[in-house]
């Protein structure tokens, strides 16, 4: 997977209006921090190669 740039601030801005949250500009600011630690820790586990086709776990119906 090849790394992206993601516009946080007008992805939270769109969210916002989305789920009718308003956020004052200090909450934003944290907000995007947060976003850009979990992305960077994401990162490693998007590049990691998987098969194709994995096997997929049984189905247990009652």
């Amino acid at each position: 997977m090849t790394s992206q740039t993601i516009d946080w601030p007008a992805y939270i801005q769109i969210m916002e209006q989305l789920l009718n949250v308003p956020l004052d500009e200090a909450r934003r600011k944290e907000l995007e921090v947060q976003l850009t630690r979990m992305a960077g820790l994401a990162e490693p586990l998007m590049d990691f190669p998987l098969p194709q086709r994995l096997e997929v776990a049984g189905v247990y119906k009652l």
